[in-house]
């Protein structure tokens, strides 16, 4: 009678303990997921600086729309590159994809931009 009831109790925890599963998406790693917090200021103008301000395509004085500090919000949202209803259609995310016409971000920043429009587009 010990030795059932011992091996239930083991066949018990076993079938206990393997149906755990806990699916863990870090935030950002899935396109569909939730938006991660993304800050204009803290994450996006530094990625702006670092790939398009820095090689002169959209510096403050270039003929396309400047991604500095002080203009890249009133430039992204009066130049109508930001759809916050069709997120990944918005402009300024189709050309920083591989296969868009700027240089393509990392897909880490890619998805920093992309969060950040599905988030509203907010000046932060």
């Amino acid at each position: 009678m010990k030795r059932i009831f011992s091996l239930l109790a083991i066949a018990s925890l076993s079938v206990g303990l393997t149906s755990c599963y806990e699916d863990v998406i870090s935030p950002g790693s899935d396109p569909n997921g939730p938006p991660q917090e993304v800050s204009l200021s803290g994450d996006l103008i530094p990625i702006f600086e670092k790939n398009c301000a820095m090689s002169g395509c959209h510096s403050a004085d270039a003929k396309k729309p400047a991604l500095t500090a002080d203009k890249a919000y009133t430039e992204l949202m009066s130049g109508g590159y930001v759809n916050t209803m069709v997120p990944d259609k918005s402009p300024i995310y189709t050309v920083a994809k591989p296969g868009g016409s700027m240089p393509t971000l990392n897909p880490k920043d890619l998805q920093k931009l992309l969060d950040w429009i599905r988030n509203g587009a907010p000046n932060n």
